[in-house]
């Protein structure tokens, strides 16, 4: 697949000629570090350092050294988006895929395919290089990916559920709302986790030809059935949010919670914790299907290194760096050799991740679903947390979006 999307002779050919144009050789690129952004926090932070120093001493040969930098998350895109054209950014950062059509369009980050080759392409799981593809071209090699799960406390859930009509029922067993404990909580008002009732109801936003599906029958039922659990007679706190479910769930004041690979890091050693995917749509028999993003080290189109910051890329996504953060950090790594050691084998959480991401979509990564979000999280915060009805705040959510695109593609300023 990559080799039909990417990668041609006259490709080849290029990359010899880009090589050669801007390999290392000289004092300045030795005196220079190649500078690397992140927000990697705690484990995945400390996991990182440890790659970047096995680069930095001996790993690197005759490439510059590696300079790490943090920056909050909450910012970091912002920043690359206002330091980059003006020179003032790094050479390369770490950041989700859900950027790379901006990005990509705005020529702030670099097409890596020139260097690419399919057996490099293989060693990556499939789904974490679609990812970060745009157009005809490559911008990035995916370190680790992400979606989410069903985390259940084993004390508390002997047998998780396989089935929506199975979570309702067990959530319903665990729930005492007047003495604050739930079946299940999850962030309910955010498209990111409300995405696995639309998918599993048959639902999506974009069909294969971009064509907009948000108010379909699909995503009306997913709605109700998000309304349902979250209503006043329901299995999942009425306002929920991300540092919510963390919190009650390590607590355990929540039975379930459908949460990713960052609450991995917060739960506490004496949880007993057990992971699954998450469960069949009873209605429809579908898998609840979460979104998949995938994080990739990307290179600045203002880098005057790219060579080196290529070789960088390939070292710090190598499969050796990867068991590394996935034995270090327990973090979801692309690299298919990583889930054959028996250590990432034996991790239940982690592979509870790899056996979702058999069921999962991968997020679109292009302009126009960065328009869809805040319109479908205020559907959704209408519906599930304020109880009004699905269908007519669906019909307004694609409304407009549909009015968005419609003005970004006449090129008026975006919301």
């Amino acid at each position: 697949m990559f080799s039909r999307r990417l990668m041609t002779s006259a490709l080849r050919s290029l990359a010899l000629v880009v090589c050669a144009t801007l390999w290392p050789g000289n004092a300045q690129a030795e005196d220079k570090p190649l500078v690397l952004w992140h927000a990697y926090r705690v484990q995945e932070r400390a996991a990182l350092e440890k790659t970047v120093d096995a680069w930095n001493t001996g790993g690197r040969g005759a490439h510059p050294k590696i300079k790490l930098l943090a920056v909050p998350y909450d910012a970091f895109a912002d920043k690359i988006t206002a330091a980059t054209p003006r020179g003032h950014g790094p050479d390369l950062f770490i950041f989700a895929h859900d950027r790379v059509g901006d990005w990509a369009e705005s020529k702030i980050i670099e097409p890596i395919e020139f260097w690419m080759t399919e057996k490099h392409a293989d060693t990556f799981i499939l789904k974490t290089i679609d990812a970060l593809c745009y157009g005809d071209s490559l911008y990035g090699l995916p370190m680790a990916f992400k979606s989410t799960l069903l985390f259940y406390n084993k004390k508390l859930v002997p047998e998780p559920p396989h089935t929506t009509d199975d979570l309702w029922r067990v959530g319903q067993q665990l729930t005492d709302r007047k003495a604050g404990r739930y079946g299940l909580v999850y962030d309910n008002a955010k498209l990111y986790f409300h995405a696995p009732w639309l998918h599993g109801f048959g639902g999506m936003i974009f069909d294969e030809r971009g064509k907009l599906h948000i108010s379909s029958k699909a995503a009306v039922a997913a709605m109700n059935f998000a309304r349902k659990i979250s209503g006043p007679t329901g299995i999942v706190p009425p306002e929920s949010t991300s540092t919510l479910t963390t919190t009650l769930f390590a607590h355990g004041k929540v039975a379930m919670a459908i949460s990713g690979p960052w609450m991995v890091g917060e739960l506490k050693k004496d949880l007993e914790v057990g992971a699954i995917p998450l469960p069949i749509v009873s209605s429809t028999g579908k898998r609840a299907a979460p979104f998949m993003g995938a994080e990739g080290i990307m290179m600045s189109a203002k880098s005057k290194r790219k060579a080196d910051g290529f070789a960088a890329m390939k070292f710090l996504t190598s499969d050796k760096m990867a068991l590394l953060r996935a034995k270090a950090a327990r973090q979801p790594v692309a690299n298919k050799a990583a889930w054959l050691d028996p250590t990432v084998k034996a991790d239940a959480l982690l592979s509870a991740f790899y056996a979702q991401l058999k069921f999962a979509k991968v997020m679109l990564g292009t302009p126009e679903m960065r328009l869809v979000w805040s319109p479908y999280d205020m559907a959704l915060q209408k519906v599930v947390v304020g109880g009004g009805p699905a269908a007519p705040a669906l019909a307004e959510a694609q409304h407009e979006v549909q009015r968005f695109l419609e003005s970004s593609r006449k090129g008026k300023v975006q919301p």
